[in-house]
């Protein structure tokens, strides 16, 4: 048995984050890590040596862009972003560090993650757009509407609180489940372990990315160096939190709100001893989170919702109350 660390970003976005060393990967990778969706792929230069992946959904009119969580790529969106190609022409962008896109040393601070995605724009001869980003990518929307205003219509957050403030070295986080070799044998076997701790399945295309594996198909090693998670964490805890009177763009907010009660699915797979540990570091960051969702809903209250309790990945697992919501705030007809 191995034990596999995750990280902890955003309001809970969860992704494997390295083994051992000495276990060995291969470029193998199951039949079920084929993309069959129907998008374009494109890469494009955003700095001299790196560059970045991006999925072109096809749609007309304006200019939809599908930002991802830490840890993801642009084909977790695969299902989602065709909710929007009626009435957009949406792409979505992998960031720097993630495969396929390049894995430089640095250029992880959200100024510069900002400045990739308007890089993208330019390469696409996109004028205005309006952002959507899940979790850590609330991160860029707050940037790009603080520094790029002219090229953003709309902000979209889904479940991307300001972070600024999460990362605390005063803050503990709370313990996380441990992947064991049952739960890394196959593709299939991560994805139902993933599900039970952590109420997500991605699509497999998406996790494959992410994941190496061994000539078995066994999950051995994440495709993401550990210093490019860490310098990515520390680029969010170096801003200063946001100040929304200084974004003028609409902004649309769908948290799942932390609870006491609900903690996260993973705490009933821990020992007595680590629910307890969890339970102490559970309360101040519950009362960080509705503290960061209220200063997002003051004077925007009719462009915040709230699912209590619900999964991280509200986009997959709340789909049909996340495109109701968006869809009213872009304008867009319910009824036909």
């Amino acid at each position: 048995m191995w034990p596999w660390r995750l990280s902890l970003l955003g309001a809970v976005a969860l992704t494997a984050c390295g083994a051992p060393s000495a276990i060995r990967a291969t470029h193998q990778k199951p039949a079920a890590c084929v993309d069959h969706t129907p998008h374009t792929v494109r890469f494009v230069t955003v700095a001299p040596g790196v560059e970045l992946e991006v999925l072109d959904w096809g749609g007309a009119g304006e200019a939809m862009v599908l930002l991802t969580g830490s840890g993801d790529n642009a084909h977790v969106y695969d299902r989602f972003a065709f909710q929007f190609t009626d009435y957009f022409h949406v792409i979505g962008i992998t960031r720097r560090g993630w495969l396929p896109s390049s894995q430089p040393p640095d250029g992880y601070d959200v100024p510069t993650r900002a400045a990739d995605d308007i890089a993208v724009l330019d390469a696409f001869g996109i004028e205005k757009a309006v952002f959507v980003g899940h979790s850590a990518a609330g991160m860029e929307l707050n940037e790009l509407g603080r520094a790029y205003g002219a090229r953003v219509d709309k902000l979209i957050y889904l479940d991307a609180a300001d972070l600024a403030a999460r990362f605390l070295p005063s803050r503990r986080e709370p313990p996380l489940p441990d992947y064991t070799d049952a739960d890394t044998k196959s593709l299939w076997a991560f994805q139902a372990a993933t599900a039970r701790y952590q109420s997500i399945r991605e699509p497999d295309p998406s996790v494959c990315l992410r994941l190496q594996f061994d000539a078995k198909g066994a999950v051995v090693d994440t495709t993401t160096p550990d210093p490019i998670q860490e310098k990515f964490t520390a680029g969010m805890s170096a801003v200063p939190p946001a100040d929304w009177a200084s974004i003028q763009a609409p902004r649309l907010g769908i948290f799942a709100e932390f609870t006491s009660g609900g903690r996260q699915p993973w705490y009933w797979y821990l020992s007595d001893a680590r629910r307890s540990e969890f339970d102490q570091a559970w309360r101040p960051i519950v009362a960080w989170h509705r503290q960061t969702i209220e200063k997002f809903a003051k004077g925007n209250s009719a462009n915040t919702f709230r699912l209590p309790g619900a999964p991280h990945y509200v986009y997959i697992q709340n789909e049909a109350e996340v495109v109701r919501w968006m869809r009213q705030f872009l304008g867009l007809p319910l009824r036909f």
